[in-house]
């Protein structure tokens, strides 16, 4: 694997086609292994960047702290034939003209204003220096995949975004770098997020006005709150344009964050309207 340390070294590489960019900000785990495994079985040239985006964080937020393993994570990437790591400058997000992209103001932007402006603009200067034929992304981050897919739809950039499904623990846990921050005990006990989202999943299936709707997220949210979580938000959205669903509605998501020993920790389920017995015009 070659490591890449600089912008400009960077320009100086012809990627095989087709290639693909695997955008991380590093402390890896199998969920970011398995968009770099399926970037080697799907295309020519797999290139990874560890880059922990400064934009992208609010005040109080931990960015200083965010956790950094280099050295596992090139033995990692090593490990599964990864052709390429990208470690940026440190001025990497400097004097940048800051994107602002739609569907950034609810879920996750409600309460982090800044972070998906942040996103998009480090992106966008990914993609335009490494111009990969794809870009891989996991369903975990769902609006932020969303976003990306948008921006780049909008610009007619040519890169394809490919989302893949959601890693977790054993437990349901989605896996995520910020779940180092939780003992073994700890992550068990937040197992309780993916079974909040599975009884959702199941008891729209069976509602036949959108009022109760609000009802199923005041039970959800008493479960959390009273298993000691700080909910953030719980909602039952439309999954292409996060908005209230409604007779054009094709897919649900049903997404939330919340706060666990001050770790925040997101998930999300999308359901087939299909599948709801909910009548679109009611409620």
């Amino acid at each position: 694997m070659k490591i890449i340390r600089s912008s400009e070294e960077l320009k100086s590489i012809k990627f095989i086609n087709p290639s693909v960019l695997i955008p991380t900000m590093g402390n890896l785990h199998e969920g970011h292994m398995s968009l770099v495994n399926y970037g080697k079985k799907t295309y020519a040239d797999v290139i990874t960047s560890i880059f922990v985006n400064p934009l992208q964080f609010g005040k109080n937020e931990d960015f200083s702290k965010y956790p950094k393993t280099i050295e596992k994570d090139i033995k990692l990437l090593e490990a599964c034939g990864c052709n390429y790591l990208f470690l940026p400058e440190k001025d990497f997000a400097k004097n940048l003209k800051i994107i602002k992209p739609r569907f950034s103001n609810s879920l996750c932007g409600a309460s982090r204003p800044n972070h998906f402006q942040g996103v998009i603009t480090i992106i966008n200067k990914f993609l335009k220096l490494i111009d990969p034929d794809v870009c891989l992304f996991g369903l975990k981050d769902y609006q932020q995949q969303l976003i990306i897919k948008d921006f780049v739809r909008r610009l007619k950039i040519k890169t394809k975004i490919v989302s893949l499904p959601t890693v977790r623990e054993l437990n349901g846990l989605a896996m995520s770098s910020r779940n180092n921050y939780l003992s073994d005990k700890e992550k068990d006990h937040c197992g309780l997020i993916y079974s909040c989202l599975i009884k959702t999943s199941e008891s729209l299936i069976n509602i036949a006005d959108k009022k109760e709707i609000e009802d199923i997220k005041i039970k959800i949210l008493t479960q959390l709150e009273d298993q000691n979580f700080k909910v953030d938000y719980f909602e039952i959205v439309d999954a292409d344009y996060l908005s209230e669903i409604s007779e054009k509605t094709q897919k649900i998501l049903i997404a939330t964050a919340a706060f666990y020993k001050n770790v925040r920790l997101i998930d999300n389920l999308v359901i087939d309207y299909n599948q709801v017995s909910l009548k679109a015009s009611s409620g």
